[in-house]
């Protein structure tokens, strides 16, 4: 399948995707399409595998890089800003709208642990987004998931350290960073060196100011705000990095129509096989439900223009009785 490296405009700064055609495509039959983001700061290759399968299932899919991540412009560099994700999600959609290939009315959001969470509030806020969909959904309400996993005292550490950082930014304009994953985890040391050895703009680290935005991101006090836009949740019932319960307990407070696959898997068991393929057969199969198969909204005609196509039996009736006279 054709995929084609782009560039597209993110607030001040150029976002870099790659852009996954499927085979077969032209401009004379437009295809819906998929905006793809990863978690934190991991970059647009490997969202790769995820992105063909789509692509083979016949959406047109951009997977982003963050800005100041990866090969995308920005700084100050592995700045984890999720509201920024939010906009660049949000810009990638108006990308794709431009382009030929796709039909700008059936674009549908998917992204993988904590951008799951920014697919749902880009979704909330802008209804050209028709389905979301998340695996590993992660920090859906980052200051309690981060109390719970690594206790209030240590929780009170990391702040007097962001205000250490603050005072060093306003002294020097720098501010320190930090790991992004801890590769001291037994669960996460593998991932990242594997993450490091295959995708070379990936880099292991955030600003420390960065923790100030995530902390306040919370996504589930807003998931309700996503309906009517489908919603699709799949994750790992044995998954100890992106917590089930958070998960459970924002698919809980999301309104209809929303859809929860739990997978027989742990943390790293959608993003290999066979758990990457069943996780985005069901993510194409939902894609294709609410993107390729759902009808287009059309809004209603003028009361006149009704009353001249005779749209109700009572305008058909008086058109009869006119025409009797």
């Amino acid at each position: 399948m054709p995929v084609e490296q782009v560039m597209f405009r993110s607030g001040q700064v150029r976002c870099a995707a790659d852009l996954y055609l499927p085979d077969g495509i032209d401009d004379q039959a437009p295809a819906p399409a998929v905006v793809m983001g990863h978690s934190v700061v991991m970059v647009k290759e490997a969202l790769g595998p995820h992105a063909e399968h789509l692509a083979r299932a016949g959406f047109v899919v951009l997977a982003v890089d963050w800005r100041a991540v990866g090969s995308s412009e920005g700084e100050p560099r592995c700045q984890w800003n999720p509201q920024w994700q939010v906009e660049d999600l949000r810009a990638g959609l108006s990308y794709l709208r431009g382009r030929p290939e796709v039909d700008p009315e059936r674009i549908g959001l998917w992204g993988h642990s904590t951008a799951a969470g920014v697919a749902i509030v880009a979704g909330a806020l802008d209804r050209r987004v028709k389905c979301v969909a998340g695996q590993n959904p992660s920090l859906l309400d980052a200051w309690t998931a981060l109390e719970k996993t690594r206790g209030r005292r240590q929780l009170g550490a990391v702040r007097a350290l962001l205000e250490q950082d603050f005072e060093r930014r306003l002294e020097t304009g720098e501010g320190a960073t930090v790991p992004a994953l801890p590769a001291d985890d037994p669960k996460l040391a593998g991932y990242v060196a594997q993450a490091e050895e295959l995708f070379p703009t990936f880099r292991n680290q955030i600003t420390l100011a960065s923790m100030e935005q995530v902390l306040l991101w919370a996504p589930l006090h807003l998931i309700h705000r996503l309906a009517p836009t489908p919603l699709l949740f799949v994750t790992g019932v044995d998954d100890e990095v992106h917590a089930i319960d958070e998960v459970l307990r924002a698919y809980d407070q999301a309104w209809e129509p929303k859809r929860l696959e739990l997978l027989p898997v742990d943390e790293f068991g959608l993003s290999i096989e066979p758990g990457l393929g069943r996780s985005m057969g069901l993510a194409a199969e939902f894609f294709d439900q609410h993107l390729r198969r759902a009808p287009r909204f059309r809004p209603s005609p003028t009361p006149e223009e009704a009353r001249a196509r005779g749209l109700r039996p009572e305008y058909r009736a008086a058109a009869a009785a006119r025409e009797a006279s």
